[in-house]
Order: C-alpha cells, then sequence, then structure tokens
C-alpha cells in the first residue's frame, strides 16, 4: 500500500524527546533551553510542492549498511502451541508465522528446537532462548513457566498480544503483555490506513538500518506499549510520534531491556509479515534479527552515523534563483558565524555575474539547480542527461569549480534523474524521499552511486507561501522543530532558502539562531552537503566484521575488524558495539592502542579514527569484556 498523506497530527511536545536524547545523546551535549516550544504538525506534502504533479514514489536505494556479528550458536527453544491456531481466521496462518521466527532465530545462529507444553518450558535452562512469537492463547501454568525462566535468568523475545488471553482464548488483559515487555502501560492501537513505524540511530534495534527508518505496516491490529527513554516508536508518515488514540502516551512499537535476574527482552508490537512493501519486510526482518541477538547475547558491532561521533548532521543550503544576488547575504552571514553552506543557482540566471561565484564559492559549495528552473522527473533519460550536463558545465564555467550537487527543481526526481546526473559528473542529489528515512540514501552501485540527501523539515516556501506565516520567527521556529525531530532519530536536517522569499532581513535570523543552537548542543556536525555525502557515500563501502575465536590472534577473543573501501580513505570513524551482557571494566584497543571511549545504555563507542584506503581498524575488547564477547559467543 502506497502511503496515505492524511494530514500529519500536532507533534509532542519537545520534552517528548528528552528521555531519547538523554539516552541517544552519546557525548552528553547539554540541551540547550532556548530551543523548542511545541512542534506544529509537519506535512511532508507541503515539503515536496511537486508530489502534486508527480506523485509517483522516489526510487528505492540500496539497502542499508549491514552490521556485524560473531558467527554465533546458541540454544533456542520456540513455543508452538496448536490452540493458537483457532484464534487466527486463517487456519494456516499461525503456522506459517511460527515458521518465519523460526527462520529468522536460524538465521543468526539459533539452535532451535520445539516445546509443545508446559513441560517443555520447565525444563528450559537459562542459557536457553525462548521465543514465544503469535501466542495469545497461554494458559495460566505456560504463564508461570515463561516467568519462572526468566526468574532463572533466562531472555525472551515474543510479540504482539503474548498471554493476553487464557487456554480457551478468552480474554484475560494486558498484564501479561506489560510484564514479558517491562512496559508501564499496553494500548492496542486502532486499526490506521497509514501505519508506520520509526527506528532512531543508536538503538539494539537499529543496526542495520539508517537513522530515522521509517516502516510500513498493513493496517492490522498491533499493540502499542509505555516506556520512557529512546525506542522505536509508532509514528505519522513523517515521523512524528503517533502514539494511542485513547489519548495515552503508549507509543512504543517494539523494545529490548534487561531483567533484574540478569535475562534479557525483546518485544515487538506487530506481525512479522505485516509488511507493506518488500523494503519494509527487509527492514523488519533486520529489526527482529537484532532483537534476536540481543535475547542470545550476541554482540553487534555497526558504523556510527556521523564522523566523531556526532549525533546528527545539518546543511544550511539556498536556491539561488530570482533575485539572485540575495544570495550575497547569506553567504556572508555564514561567513560571519564560520559555518559552510551550499547553494545551488540556476545557472542561466547567474552565468554572468562572477562577483556572486566568487562569493558564494568561498563560503561554501557551489552546485546546479537546472539551467532555467524546469522540472526534470519524468522526462526520457536522453532530455534531462541533456538538460543536467548543461546545467554542471554551466555552473563549472562560472565559478571554475565541478558541481558536485543537483537540486532538482521542484525537488521531483526519478530512475533518470540520479544516472543523469551521475554521468555529468555530479555525486548527490538534495530532495525529498517521501519521509521513509531521515537520513542520506545510496543509489546505483560501484562508481555510479548517487547519494540522495532527503529534506524533511520545512522550509521558507513551506512557511511564508503555503502556510502564509506573516512573522520572520515562524521560520526559526519550524527550522527549530525540525532540527529537534532529526537530532531525536539522529539524522540529517536539511535547512533550506530561497534567494526571493528568504534573502534579506529579519527571515535570515533563522540560520542564525539555528546555527547557535546546534553549536550549543555539541554532538551536530554541521557540513557542507557535499561532505555529508561523500562521508555516506565512503560510509556505505565500510565493511564489519568479528574475527571467529578461532582466527582471532590471540586464539581466544574475536576482534572486531572495520575494513575501508579501497581507493578512498576515511577519517573521524566511530563504532556502535552492543553488548547485551553488559559493560564490565570494558577496555577498548584499537590497533594495539587504548583509546577513550564512550558508555551507552547498550553497550559502548569506540573511536576508531582514520582509516587509509584498502586500510582495516582492529578492535580488542579487554578485561572484562573479554568475557562478555566469550559468553556471547558461546566459547
Amino acid at each position: 500500500m502506497s502511503p496515505r498523506r492524511d494530514p500529519v497530527p500536532r507533534a509532542r511536545a519537545w520534552g517528548h524527546w528528552l528521555g531519547g536524547f538523554l539516552l541517544l545523546g552519546i557525548l552528553g551535549g547539554a540541551v540547550v533551553t532556548a530551543a523548542v516550544g511545541l512542534w506544529q504538525s509537519l506535512d511532508l506534502r507541503q515539503v515536496a510542492p511537486g508530489l502534486a504533479a508527480n506523485p509517483g514514489r522516489p526510487p528505492d536505494p540500496e539497502p542499508a549498511l549491514s552490521a556485524g556479528s560473531p558467527d554465533a550458536s546458541f540454544s533456542a527453544v520456540i513455543l508452538h502451541l496448536s490452540r493458537n491456531s483457532n484464534f487466527f481466521p486463517d487456519e494456516k496462518y499461525y503456522e506459517k508465522e511460527v515458521a518465519r521466527w523460526r527462520d529468522v532465530v536460524a538465521s543468526v545462529g539459533g539452535r532451535v528446537r520445539k516445546a509443545s507444553s508446559v513441560d517443555g518450558l520447565r525444563n528450559l535452562g537459562p542459557d536457553d532462548l525462548l521465543v514465544v512469537p503469535e501466542a495469545p492463547c497461554l494458559s495460566r501454568a505456560e504463564v508461570d513457566a515463561v516467568r519462572a525462566h526468566l526468574g532463572r535468568g533466562g531472555s525472551l523475545v515474543s510479540n504482539w498480544a503474548v498471554g493476553a488471553r487464557d487456554a480457551t482464548c478468552r480474554w484475560r488483559g494486558w498484564q501479561t503483555v506489560a510484564e514479558f515487555s517491562g512496559a508501564r502501560d499496553v494500548r492496542e492501537l486502532a486499526v490506521r490506513d497509514g501505519l508506520y513505524f520509526t527506528v532512531p540511530g543508536g538503538l539494539p534495534l537499529s543496526p542495520g538500518l539508517d537513522p530515522g527508518t521509517r516502516v510500513e505496516l498493513r493496517p492490522e491490529p498491533t499493540l502499542a506499549l509505555n516506556q520512557s527513554g529512546a525506542r522505536v516508536y509508532w509514528s505519522d508518515w513523517a515521523l512524528n510520534p503517533a502514539p494511542d488514540e485513547s489519548g495515552g502516551t503508549s507509543d512504543v512499537a517494539a523494545t529490548v531491556g534487561r531483567t533484574p535476574s540478569g535475562g534479557r527482552i525483546a518485544w515487538f508490537g506487530f506481525h512479522l509479515s505485516q509488511a507493506s512493501t518488500p523494503r519494509d519486510s527487509l527492514n523488519i526482518y533486520r529489526m527482529v534479527q537484532n532483537g534476536v541477538r540481543w535475547g542470545a547475547g550476541v554482540p553487534i558491532a555497526s558504523i556510527a552515523a556521523w564522523p566523531d561521533g556526532r549525533r546528527a548532521a545539518l546543511v544550511l543550503m539556498q536556491d539561488v534563483e530570482a533575485e539572485h544576488r540575495n544570495a550575497l547575504v547569506l553567504a556572508e552571514l555564514l561567513r560571519e558565524l564560520s559555518v559552510p553552506g551550499s547553494f545551488y543557482a540556476v545557472s542561466g540566471l547567474v552565468k554572468d555575474d562572477p562577483e556572486l561565484a566568487r562569493a558564494l564559492s568561498e563560503a561554501g559549495e557551489v552546485g546546479s539547480h537546472s539551467p532555467d528552473h524546469r522540472p526534470v522527473a519524468g522526462l526520457a533519460f536522453d532530455d534531462q542527461r541533456d538538460l543536467l550536463r548543461r546545467g554542471w558545465g554551466e555552473i563549472h564555467g562560472w565559478t571554475g569549480m565541478e558541481p558536485h550537487g543537483f537540486r532538482p527543481p521542484e525537488e521531483s526526481f526519478d530512475v533518470n534523474t540520479l544516472r543523469a546526473w551521475a554521468e555529468a559528473g555530479g555525486r548527490y542529489v538534495v530532495a525529498t524521499n517521501d519521509a521513509r528515512s531521515g537520513s542520506p540514501e545510496v543509489h546505483g552501485s560501484g562508481g555510479d552511486r548517487v547519494i540522495l540527501l532527503p529534506r524533511l523539515i520545512k522550509d521558507d516556501y513551506n512557511v511564508f507561501v503555503q502556510d502564509g506565516a506573516l512573522g520572520a520567527d515562524r521560520l526559526t521556529e519550524a527550522f527549530l522543530e525540525g532540527a529537534t525531530k532529526i537530532r531525536a532519530v539522529g539524522g540529517l536536517a536539511v535547512a533550506a532558502l530561497h534567494t526571493q522569499i528568504a534573502g534579506t532581513g529579519a527571515r535570515l535570523e533563522a540560520v542564525r539562531v539555528l546555527a547557535d543552537t546546534t553549536r550549543a548542543h555539541r554532538d551536530w556536525w554541521t557540513a557542507r552537503a557535499d561532505e555529508v555525502a561523500d562521508w555516506w557515500r565512503r560510509r556505505a563501502s565500510l565493511a564489519v566484521r568479528f574475527l571467529s575465536p578461532e582466527t582471532a590472534e590471540d586464539g581466544s577473543v574475536p576482534e572486531i575488524v572495520v575494513e575501508a573501501p579501497r581507493g578512498e580513505d576515511i577519517e573521524g570513524l566511530w563504532l556502535d558495539i552492543v553488548l547485551p551482557h553488559g559493560v564490565r571494566d570494558a577496555q577498548p584497543v584499537v590497533n594495539g592502542s587504548s583509546v577513550a571511549f564512550t558508555l551507552t545504555p547498550w553497550g559502548i563507542r569506540v573511536p576508531v579514527g582514520n582509516l587509509p584506503a584498502g586500510g582495516e581498524g582492529r578492535i580488542a575488547l579487554v578485561n572484562g569484556a573479554t568475557t562478555i564477547l566469550a559468553e556471547a559467543d558461546g566459547s
């Protein structure tokens, strides 16, 4: 089902995100009190003016960078109770779903066996991972046996309405779901035409998913939990939290945690087969794999989203169109603030203005906004190739530098646009991406890769033209509100202006306030768009793997290896390591040297530093972490 762009519900106050910031603000940046009041609705129909004329979905990107984990082998028991088949209208549904769960568990190293009785549950050992899928109907004895397993330090992975009904499938209540998931409250979401959840970066469920990935589900009954802190949350189309409609604050779609007895739990509020598209299915599969690894105690290593361990990235940009010399004002402001900018010029309007070319090049980078501001999406490839080559050449001749970025008029593009820009010599495109992710996307393959930098926050056109706002402060509010959300999910914030709308005067104060606010947080990376695109392209070529104990140099502890792509080096690299067993006196050693690292609620973050082209970084965890990895790998 394609996304419905219904009006977006009013988002939560900025304090709604604070629990996530405390957990996910890894570098400990202080919360800036000058930032944000209540969010306003963010309607991404308005973010893309061209959607009405060009309603096709953007082309699908490559899958996100995969994570690394050891070649684990662990014991897993799936609870299989045939009575649950009777609960579902399709009598074959239960068996199919249990088989899906078996496949997921086996794919990450589980040696799966079946339990079909209370005795089977009572015989579980504390090292057995118990998986209870699609099991609304549990007897009291079965619930007690699962509870006893958790009390012995065992771990549990479950989903949906586990134990909400008794052995005859009569209603019991949500207390079992709450107990097995660690929630304060459980609510059933009303069936929605558009059902989505969003996955922030930096969680145990996040590896293999880009920060802010939105997953669409078919509109079937689902559950939401009430929990504090960072979480995978039910959202609207625009990544805003969308809690249960009963007036509560339950918005958790999936969660992991640790039990007082030393075990681990993972819970998912939906069904494995509920994905709306193949891409959504892959994202669900990866997330559930992560949940199973968490329950089994298997560590996961993934490349941090941004250089130097930053939480989020910011790009300040301007479309240089009518009244193009207004761009001189923003260029001067950026130099005053000592922050870079990206400018996208309609080359037919500016190519005879050498003073403007020098000023914009000194303030940042200059890309193409087409030769004549004609939309390109939907044109034949040959026509797009000719237009984009012309735009590339005119910007090159105007500035003396090769343009890397293309900003499509009306932000509309298609597969031909990406291919044509790559052939012209470009590296990235700035446009909307249907709000499917808060992060850059990789399109194409090999040397023809093009990075899509998505814009997900309102710009001056949305605020002053479409919304009809009069006060300049409304643009400041829109930028801060959008940046707050992007920081919460760990993605990319693109703050965009137009020379004829917010080219001069008080409206430009929004740039000053946004720059000062993100600088005060200390965990933002403010960069030119080409720097962000180059980082994301290089990051996508990195490989992460664990050395098995048999091949580790000391023969016992698996090291983590990060391999850089050939032909390009990478700087400021950090690694996120999920350690389900916890951290006990861990000391990371990178290429033989101890490094300062950061603790997270789920493990550690380690600075790998700079890797030369084709080089590798080796990360070993010594002392207490030796035990952690040995336990997790089953050795």
